[in-house]
């Protein structure tokens, strides 16, 4: 959670620092007492901290192990925002990380066993396990900072219920990625990303955009497209998966409210 240091030493005091020297910086920056007591601070989590453990061909279990820490720096974060005057808090939990194109190809012993979705089983255990973790810190964090706001938002459902309905709701095969090379069952070669070109005997393979990424969910293999992103934003914003069921625009609204 280094990010909540460059928070507080650097964007937070500097924009103290800017505001109090007024003109253009005044009319441009947010207030500060928005900023610190009116602002909803989003934390979305997970997704790189159990990836990095995969692709170290970790097993499932091994990266359930650190997952206890990441809840202590992650609490540790909030709590660094909440000393500082912040009282809002929109907690996303992690997505299907067994429905990314690349996650399945760099742990192929992995993705043996999969659903009717095409998602690994195994793969989506990590994230299961995190976010139930995740929802459980939420809970204690909501007792030890009473006077904070902290809305659960489950990306996960969200996500995966793109990954299973892609086709019903108008996208394409959602392990399919947009902007990749090779064809095949995911069109993803790790050594040749979107945007990269490699010669071989003379041969130049580069990774290119398909023609319409409106109807893809995956853009290369890491991240989704934006029309998916927007399918997932639709899904959250109106508080149906979120607890309490809040939507985004009242999630900086004081308990009771």
């Amino acid at each position: 959670m280094q990010k909540s240091i460059y928070f507080q030493q650097f964007f937070y005091r500097r924009i103290f620092d800017l505001s109090s020297a007024g003109g253009v910086y005044r009319e441009i920056l947010p207030k500060p007492e928005h900023l610190v007591s009116k602002a909803l601070y989003t934390f979305d989590i997970g997704a790189n901290d159990l990836a990095m453990g995969y692709l170290d061909n970790m097993t499932t279990e091994q990266v359930e192990a650190y997952v206890p820490d990441l809840m202590e720096r992650l609490a540790s974060a909030i709590q660094t925002v909440y000393d500082l005057g912040g009282r809002y808090f929109w907690v996303h939990n992690t997505g299907t990380l067994g429905c990314l194109s690349y996650a399945l190809a760099y742990r192929p012993d992995l993705a043996t066993e999969k659903d009717s979705a095409g998602c690994s089983v195994a793969l989506n255990a990590g994230p299961r396990f995190f976010n139930t973790r995740l929802k459980e810190t939420v809970a204690r964090l909501r007792v030890a900072l009473p006077e904070a706001a902290f809305t659960y938002v489950d990306v996960y459902t969200a996500m995966y219920r793109l990954m299973s309905e892609a086709k019903k709701i108008g996208f394409g095969d959602p392990l399919r990625v947009c902007c990749g090379y090779g064809g095949g069952e995911y069109n993803f070669d790790k050594d040749i990303g979107c945007g990269v070109k490699v010669e071989v005997n003379g041969t130049v393979m580069e990774g290119k955009s398909c023609e319409d990424p409106s109807r893809s969910v995956s853009w290369d293999g890491v991240h989704l497209t934006e029309a998916a992103y927007k399918f997932i934003f639709d899904q959250i914003v109106d508080g149906a998966l979120s607890d309490p069921p809040v939507p985004l625009r009242r999630a900086c609204q004081a308990k009771g409210q």
